[in-house]
């Protein structure tokens, strides 16, 4: 529901979304000509104006947007020529000025009495102190302050912090040092699914842009279908992508290690092609990073809706906290330096399974871990003919806990999710599946590696019952 103005006014918005309060006392001008986004807030009084009419647009669409989440205080005043861009989630503080071509980056801050003139980017994450004045770019997660506006802070990825820079060469040294180490890395593996790939980047560029704290890295494994076409287009539009091309197909488990070891950020996310970003989901995990650089392992929990962060430590609250889920691989995201401590990273590639034991690997050194509860991605459902769901089940993800028997796990445990693994996991899977796999290859590869259980018979009814059902 959309607050203190009349309904009629508001249906002229190009786009007013729910939840956003316009308060009384202000001006806006050509309203056809803005889309103002959800859960924003602008305080009286205001003026909004556009220097054109929808006569003479200079390209499609708005001409002001106003992104989710934003909060405009007291006596801004905004006037696009042609155009300005408030990405989410920004705060203007009261008596800002806007003129010209302006887009300013998701998470910014402007503070009270600013001036923002002329052909500007202000970058994601960065502030703009009070009573400064903007006239040229200011890069991502950096602080900028005076007349005319210099950085004074810029966000270093290797401390985790924030560091005073005097001049222009310092601030240069020190972004150029940034970008070499990246907060993040999202590494895509990727085979003959061009369309999945197309979308999977675009729900990630609508949200990033050029940020320089996030890279996105894309192994094609030797695709015969358009995905080097679609690999060419995100490059030429942004340069914080990177991809190489395997000469032959390597299979997709050495595919998804591959991949994440091209990373260069603090943190390395393993990311399927065909896992969809949800809007405004990529700069709250970047914070989670930021403020957790002490663990691990991060696991994205899709399955327990949306509540607070948890943070805890070792294996067994780990495999407490995420079971089977921990392979789901765009669930994974990994502190570079702890991934690049392991031993034989590549020891249970067969298993269909090797991120889980890159986790529990990583636990081993460094116990720490979080879990992210938020649903943040949508899935294009594409599935693979040659992925054994049995195999997997039934031999793959108990063997990489074995390994860790007596080493962070104990027997109790592993029996107890064995079993959990098959009524929670399994057995719901063959209900919805039972027409794509043969007895054979499912009651067969059960019985080989959980005859010896105490539930089995009781396990082998269910799945007849399943199969006549």
């Amino acid at each position: 529901m959309t607050l203190n103005i009349p309904l009629e006014f508001a249906e002229r918005f190009a786009q007013l979304g729910s939840n956003t309060y316009i308060g009384q006392g202000g001006v806006i001008e050509s309203p056809e000509l803005i889309s103002i986004g959800n859960n924003v807030s602008v305080e009286a009084p205001h003026y909004i104006k556009t220097a054109t009419t929808d006569q003479q647009l200079p390209h499609e669409g708005p001409v002001i947007c106003i992104g989710d989440g934003c909060q405009i205080n007291r006596g801004v005043q905004i006037t696009a020529s042609p155009k300005i861009i408030l990405e989410p989630n920004l705060l203007v503080y009261s008596n800002v000025q806007m003129q010209g071509e302006i887009a300013i980056g998701e998470g910014s801050w402007i503070g009270a009495n600013c001036r923002l003139s002329g052909n500007i980017r202000i970058g994601a994450g960065s502030v703009v102190k009070a009573n400064s004045t903007v006239l040229d770019n200011v890069p991502d997660y950096c602080v900028v302050s005076g007349n005319p506006a210099s950085i004074v802070q810029v966000y270093e990825t290797a401390s985790g912090s924030w560091v005073d820079v005097s001049d222009h060469d310092q601030a240069q040294a020190v972004l150029t040092a940034r970008s070499r180490l990246p907060l993040l890395s999202i590494c895509i593996p990727t085979y003959n699914r061009a369309p999945y790939l197309d979308t999977c980047l675009h729900s990630i560029y609508s949200q990033i842009g050029n940020n320089e704290l996030i890279e996105v890295v894309v192994s094609d494994n030797a695709s015969t279908d358009a995905t080097p076409d679609v690999i060419d287009k995100y490059m030429s539009l942004y340069s914080n992508m990177r991809a190489v091309r395997n000469d032959t197909n390597v299979g997709a488990d050495p595919n998804i290690y591959f991949v994440t070891t091209l990373g260069r950020g603090k943190f390395v996310k393993m990311h399927g092609d065909d896992d969809y970003f949800l809007p405004g989901k990529i700069m709250p995990l970047l914070h989670v990073l930021d403020s957790h650089p002490e663990c691990g392992v991060i696991h994205i929990s899709l399955i327990n809706g949306t509540k607070p962060l948890s943070l805890d430590t070792g294996m067994s609250n780990f495999l407490a906290a995420t079971g089977l889920y921990a392979g789901f691989i765009s669930s994974v995201v990994l502190k570079r330096e702890e991934f690049e401590k392991i031993e034989k990273p590549e020891l249970f590639m067969n298993s269909k399974f090797n991120q889980i034991y890159l986790q529990y690997s990583i636990l081993k050194d460094n116990p720490n871990f979080c879990i992210m509860y938020d649903n943040i991605f949508s899935y294009g459902g594409s599935t693979s003919s040659k992925y054994s769901f049995a195999e997997v089940f039934f031999n793959g993800y108990p063997s990489i806990l074995n390994h860790f028997l007596g080493d962070g796990l104990c027997a109790e445990e592993i029996t107890r999710e064995k079993k959990h693994t098959l009524y929670h996991y399994t057995i719901p899977w063959l209900r919805n599946n039972k027409a794509t796999v043969t007895t054979d290859e499912f009651e067969g590869i059960y019985t080989k590696y959980y005859h010896e259980e105490p539930y089995y018979e009781d396990g082998l009814a269910i799945m007849e019952a399943i199969r006549q059902s």
